[in-house]
């Protein structure tokens, strides 16, 4: 018994998209792609011009690139159209921004997170940044390798943005302690031209490597007072010996920043199952940053958060103490929702499917990379029990497709749950702290691996290309920018400046794939090819219209890696 998909291409249709703002003399590329028709397809610029020295790239293709280098900075409004070999017509209306030289592609307040390796051992920081209109960046930052740890840094005045192309540039970030400089990718701006995110690379030196985020800061979240109510927390970390982890919990902030009905569950350097955890909230100073003390049992950790906004904060482990035996956590807290009224959680908690991502590693020979995504569905509330699909890149040994049936999980008022799989390969078990529906932080108890990771919500539809059948499309319009989440291994380690999910393919200028996506699921299974990299298999969840998740499966001589692919 076999099946295949089957697609129908009918008249092609452009969803609308807002496209990077350029830079007088700096090269710009920006993708137009059409959903449906047949090739070859004809591009031409329908009404208005483009800015002066840009041009389509005469592709006959279903994507065509608005690409060159601007000379003249102003507003700019056309209409591009293609037509197929059916002589079938789409159009759609852009307008593009050119700015000055100098101005950065980003702009505005911006906090960042960054794991990897630096300094021969692990390594984190974030920070909060404001990005002038010249690129010039103020801000503070905490970084922590085996060999410094600087809490509370004031950026020096030569730290700057400098765009590289289009949507790329590099983030120079100057302090006291060294320079730390970064490749940053930017998501596609919104409709009023303001980008939310980015993607960032080390690039400092040749044995360094990493990644990590930066979202846009809401400054009217910072006040006087610490962040109060109730919040959920994940943690991943490693310590100077090698063994990683992760860590989930939850607390209760008061206006004085006292936490109460803390629990907290890791699976090592010390592994704690349900431990009560105490502690203290400080109120944040004006860049949006303060200090997290955990207490459980005789165990203290001192974190900096950074705001991002009032319900979410970034996480990194400041403790002074550096050498052997030091830790180095990094990861985010969120406000609990819940999902009842009152901001509580029952039974219900995980009624709508949520994409599971895991990341850890086991032991020092290459390839140490333990990963794994999944889907978590069809949950039955009354029985407590819910169905668990699983791929996993576990070193170089790979498990495609793995289904977990009616798998028992339980959900505690608090956010807390459980969540135990069985199979004839034995049985694993899971705690996780939820801040929404289907969303939040888990770890995997007595994992080897140090396993830990993310709940994310799937969304259900409607999507803007809608798919023949099923929820999920093979098509997300607009574009996307890729990066490894949470490195566990020195590499690789990669940034995609933008990338498009076109009918099952994933492309760019230096990634390409084909994938075979469930309509039912959102899954997909495939390839990966990207230049200094090489073909991997994949496996591919989409999350959301505006974000999916990528898993590059292992080999004897590459580690394996999760990708998050995002659109703002």
């Amino acid at each position: 018994l076999a099946s295949v998909a089957l697609i129908v291409l009918g008249t092609p249709q452009i969803d609308p998209l807002t496209l990077f703002p350029g830079n007088v003399n700096v090269a710009y590329q920006a993708p137009v792609a059409a959903a449906g028709g047949d090739t070859p397809f004809t591009w031409v610029v329908l009404s208005g011009a483009l800015p002066p020295g840009l041009a389509l790239n005469g592709s006959t293709s279903s994507a065509t690139y608005i690409e060159g280098t601007p000379t003249t900075a102003g507003t700019y409004t056309f209409t591009l159209q293609t037509t197929d070999t059916l002589s079938r017509v789409a159009s759609v209306a852009l307008s593009m921004v050119i700015n000055p030289q100098a101005a950065c592609v980003l702009s505005g307040r911006y906090t960042f997170l960054f794991s990897g390796f630096r300094g021969g051992g692990a390594a984190t920081h974030t920070g909060a940044i404001a990005i002038s209109s010249t690129g010039a960046i103020t801000g503070e930052q905490d970084y922590k390798d085996p060999h410094r740890t600087t809490p509370a840094e004031t950026l020096l005045s030569t730290s700057n943005c400098v765009n590289r192309e289009t949507n790329t540039g590099v983030l120079t970030l100057n302090a006291p302690s060294g320079q730390l400089v970064y490749n940053f990718a930017a998501t596609p701006p919104d409709a009023a031209g303001v980008i939310h995110s980015a993607r960032l690379q080390l690039i400092s030196s040749g044995s360094d490597s990493g990644s990590g985020q930066l979202e846009l800061q809401d400054p009217t979240a910072i006040t006087a007072a610490p962040p109060a109510g109730d919040f959920a927390f994940g943690l991943l970390g490693v310590n100077a010996t090698g063994v990683h982890y992760g860590t989930a919990g939850r607390f209760t902030s008061s206006t004085a920043g006292a936490l109460s009905a803390g629990l907290v569950d890791s699976n090592a350097p010390s592994a704690l199952t349900d431990a009560p955890l105490s502690g203290t909230l400080s109120a944040p100073d004006a860049n949006g940053r303060g200090t997290l003390t955990l207490l459980a049992g005789s165990q203290t950790s001192t974190l900096a958060y950074y705001l991002v906004n009032a319900s979410k904060m970034f996480l990194i482990d400041v403790d002074a103490t550096t050498g052997n035996g030091t830790e180095r956590m990094a990861g985010q807290m969120t406000a609990q929702t819940g999902d009842v009224a009152g901001g509580g959680f029952d039974a219900s908690a995980l009624a709508t499917p949520s994409i599971l991502s895991l990341f850890g590693a086991s032991g020092t020979v290459e390839p140490i990379a333990v990963m794994a995504l999944g889907r978590l569905s069809n949950d039955n509330a009354t029985a407590g029990t819910v169905d668990v699909l699983l791929d996993t890149s576990d070193q170089d040994i790979l498990s495609s497709d793995v289904v977990y049936a009616s798998q028992s999980y339980a959900v505690e008022t608090n956010g807390r749950g459980t969540l135990s799989l069985a199979s004839t390969a034995g049985a694993r078990a899971f705690s996780f702290y939820l801040d929404a529906t289907s969303n939040g932080y888990i770890v995997e108890q007595g994992s080897a691996a140090g396993t830990g990771g993310f709940l994310e919500a799937q969304f259900q539809g409607p999507y803007p290309s809608p798919p023949p059948s099923g929820i999920f499309p093979p098509t997300l319009p607009n574009g996307f920018v890729g990066g490894t989440a949470y490195p566990q291994a020195q590499g690789p380690i990669t940034l995609d400046a933008l990338c498009s999910l076109n009918y099952d393919a994933l492309s760019s200028n230096f990634l390409n794939g084909s994938f075979a996506i469930d309509p039912t699921t959102g899954r997909g299974l495939g390839t990966v090819t990207e230049s200094g990299v090489g073909t991997d298999s994949a496996s591919l969840y989409i999350v959301s219209p505006t974000k999916f998740d990528l898993l590059r499966y292992g080999t004897r001589a590459i580690d394996g890696m999760i990708e998050y692919m995002i659109q703002d």
